[in-house]
């Protein structure tokens, strides 16, 4: 079959995925994955189609493909029997020990000249330039420029170092909005380029963070590899059970371990289901599979850790291949034949899930099973069931949560008493009064554990938040967060983070400190997009809408480290009729905490205080209140504002601004801004 792609330039705005039904089953194959600004003048796939269909042509991004480009797509033949062609009335059979590759991938930042053709399986690496006419049989190096038939390496773009720190800054990862602004710099001198971007590239680096996966205690022989691989379950033509089951007859009895990354959505129990239904056709292996499930905000984290990265059909592919090359991982195609090299017998397949998440029965389970093992009879699992997190080490933790979450007997469990947003929104309004918030690192400190970077837990400090929150002052409200009954207003990341913290010990601790009589307002008033189930829609516009209210035609007075900018490039704070500002330390802020109140006892008493300055902010906005100010210790609101104007659904960074919740959102660079220079009155750091 010949397939004719032409993609115009300037028409790819974001990673795309063409379809088509190729085989007539009412079912989409994805033909071309294609990212952002790259295009095809014109290009030719010549390609076998039948139901062991293969191929996939993946371009990633800012790659120019000129006209006349041909890709010969699994048209192999086996050389080695008598007879090279047909033979008229016998049926031609497709001869299957011939070894295959299907995909080919073309990665970032690519220049493809007229009338170049791609055979099967090859690889053109990020910068890469292909010559016009030339035929490309095997994988060409990144920045590498090949001409010819077959096509060699006669040179490179840039010196040995440039290639290096290009490797480093992967500037096609940018945002959009980030490469836009910096577009001149791009099209212009490498040197320069370089210069501006290193350091921030090495920052990036630096600030990547492992992720937490259980690891699984090997028995078996050889050494410990791990084969990273993120299965394709939203296509009609996935690759995942050919991956799984060619890693078993490959690697049973020995120590590699295939790790399966599978992102946790509304679909998790289907996806678990199918995994589920391949696991118990190889229930006496001894091969070791490890899951990871959840969402994460920096893959690399998962990456650094792996030893190899199989390959997928998805629209993120390209992406992954490029994480794979920045730390040198082998990349195996998931649709070769086979998939890997070794073919080993299969034995005695031991269930590594089993043994990762610690469930009770001897084989895998899906998520479902267990859990209805551990519940039977429940009434209202089916609607619990989707809001599990099962990243290894938090199982146990979500399985032990359960019982506050739903009622798996007829004991009702003990929870603090906690008013929504909306009546503590409207207490604050109303009756004008101030709120002092208390979260995970404020109760660490309270036990002299530091769960902040940005504040170290001091007796001092300990001290001072205890007694706030176990004043009992009539104009001021104590917040705590309200996470220990049910979740189902959360999304995923956000029960996922909330399990993960809340512990049985934890949750013992924070009871130990909470009057079980009181009425607590919900902390969550500052956090009032990311974490929410509802997040996709205009509730979060609303709740943003009410809190806006507070400050109507008031004058304020806020209260910040150096580098948060509360509401610098965005209108929260416009409705108010003046603003000013006192600046304190970024990180540390209790220690210059005399100072930063003095300094804010100076101002008139009808300013309304909202402070952003962690732990701090508690203290502070409890002191101003008993002086006589409306203050309200306001954390991450402006950040939450930015997110959702973002509207990505989740926590992402904000230029400038001092992030402590996004990996390397403490390094910002500093911006002049005449409106918000003139509003400060005070730096105190």
């Amino acid at each position: 079959m010949r397939l004719k792609f032409n993609v115009p330039e300037y028409s790819i705005q974001t990673e795309y995925q063409y379809t088509s039904d190729i085989l007539q089953e009412g079912k989409q194959f994805p033909v071309l994955t294609i990212g952002r600004d790259s295009y095809i003048e014109e290009a030719i796939a010549d390609t076998v189609v039948g139901h062991d269909l293969v191929y996939n042509l993946q371009i990633g991004r800012y790659s120019a493909i000129a006209s006349d480009i041909s890709f010969i797509i699994d048209l192999n033949h086996d050389y080695k029997k008598v007879s090279q062609g047909r033979i008229s009335g016998v049926p031609y059979q497709r001869p299957v020990l011939t070894k295959r590759k299907g995909q080919i991938i073309i990665m970032n930042d690519c220049w493809i000249g007229e009338k170049a053709t791609f055979l099967s399986g090859v690889t053109i690496g990020n910068g890469a330039v292909v010559a016009a006419e030339a035929v490309v049989t095997k994988d060409v190096p990144p920045f590498a420029i090949v001409a010819g038939n077959p096509a060699r390496v006669i040179g490179y773009r840039f010196e040995t170092s440039q290639i290096e720190a290009l490797n480093l800054i992967r500037w096609w990862n940018w945002p959009a909005d980030k490469v836009l602004k910096n577009a001149e710099d791009l099209q212009g001198n490498i040197h320069t380029f370089i210069r501006k971007n290193i350091g921030s590239a090495k920052q990036d680096l630096s600030s990547i963070m492992p992720i937490d996966i259980k690891p699984i205690p090997k028995k078996n022989i050889g050494e410990e590899k791990i084969f990273l691989y993120i299965p394709d379950f939203e296509q009609d033509y996935p690759t995942y059970p050919n991956v799984i089951e060619s890693f078993i007859r490959s690697y049973s009895n020995t120590n590699h371990e295939l790790l399966l990354y599978v992102k946790e959505d509304d679909l998790l129990e289907e996806k678990l289901s199918l995994l589920n239904s391949i696991f118990t056709k190889y229930e006496d292996e001894n091969c070791y599979i490890n899951l990871y499930i959840g969402n994460i905000v920096d893959e690399r984290g998962l990456f650094c850790q792996a030893d190899a990265y199989i390959t997928n059909r998805s629209v993120d592919n390209v992406l992954h291949m490029d994480m794979a090359d920045l730390f040198e991982l082998p990349v195996i195609s998931c649709v070769d034949i086979p998939v890997f090299e070794e073919n080993r017998s299969i034995q005695h397949m031991i269930k590594a899930n089993q043994q990762a998440l610690s469930l009770p029965k001897k084989h895998l389970e899906t998520l479902t099973e267990s859990i209805q093992n551990i519940m039977a009879d429940q009434e209202q699992i089916r609607n619990t069931i989707s809001q599990l997190s099962v990243n290894q080490y938090a199982m146990d933790r979500s399985i032990e949560n359960l019982k506050y979450e739903i009622y798996y007997d007829n004991t009702k469990p003990i929870y603090p008493q906690i008013e929504s947003i909306e009546n503590t929104i409207d207490q604050i309004i109303n009756d004008r009064k101030s709120l002092c918030r208390f979260g995970d690192g404020e109760f660490s400190m309270i036990t002299g554990k530091s769960r902040q970077k940005f504040q170290n837990s001091i007796p001092e400090l300990a001290h001072r938040l205890q007694e706030v929150l176990q004043s009992n002052k009539e104009n001021i409200l104590i917040g705590i967060p309200d996470i220990y009954g049910s979740l189902s207003k959360y999304n995923a990341d956000g029960r996922y983070n909330i399990r993960i913290y809340l512990t049985e010990e934890v949750r013992k601790q924070n009871y130990a400190l909470f009057d079980m009589n009181r009425i607590y307002s919900d902390a969550h008033i500052t956090r009032p997009y990311a974490i929410y189930a509802d997040n996709n829609t205009e509730a979060p516009k609303k709740r943003f809408e009410h809190l806006k209210k507070i400050w109507e035609n008031r004058k304020l007075l806020i209260i910040e480290g150096e580098k948060t900018l509360m509401g610098v490039g965005n209108d929260l704070f416009d409705n108010a009729s003046d603003l000013v500002r006192i600046l304190g330390p970024a990180e540390q802020a209790f220690d210059r905490y005399d100072d930063i109140l003095t300094e804010a006892l100076k101002q008139d008493r009808d300013r309304l205080v909202l402070i952003a300055m962690s732990a701090t902010a508690t203290i502070l906005a409890y002191d101003l209140a008993c002086a006589g100010f409306q203050a309200l210790d306001i954390g991450h609101l402006d950040l939450e504002y930015e997110w959702m104007l973002a509207g990505k659904g989740c926590k992402t960074p904000v230029q400038y601004k001092y992030n402590n919740e996004i990996t390397g959102g403490n390094i910002v660079e500093c911006i002049h801004d005449p409106i918000y220079e003139g509003q400060i009155i005070a730096k105190l750091y």
